[in-house]
């Protein structure tokens, strides 16, 4: 009971392909050529540069995992928590300079206004 596929309208062609011998394509043609090359060069190039940088990320993961696997590494908390403890130092310094900043601004203001005559 399979029905004919008849009812099925072929596609409609919008346009037909220009001759090889028509100016306009011809002139289209040697036109967009240079740019469709190099694109296709720079494409090229890209791709091999990426498979490059695919190859020196892989050794390098594998020169770091036989780092790791082979040597301890050093322990980097201490190092870490004087840090930490220096950047707490160094915001109560800076909470200091500018308590400091503000008094001698007030003194400035209040000498400023001492020094112009009433």
């Amino acid at each position: 009971m399979s029905s004919p596929t008849s009812h099925v309208s072929p596609t409609p062609e919008l346009s037909t392909p220009p001759r090889a011998t028509d100016p306009l394509s011809t002139g289209i043609k040697s036109l967009l050529d240079p740019t469709v090359k190099q694109t296709t060069e720079k494409l090229l190039q890209v791709h091999q540069s990426q498979q490059a940088l695919s190859q020196e990320l892989d050794r390098l993961i594998n020169q770091l995992q036989h780092y790791l696997d082979t040597t301890d590494p050093p322990s980097l908390r201490p190092t870490v928590i004087k840090l930490a403890s220096t950047s707490k130092r160094l915001a109560a310094v800076n909470n200091t300079l500018q308590a400091i900043q503000i008094r001698v601004n007030k003194l400035y203001v209040q000498l400023s206004k001492q020094r112009l005559p009433h």
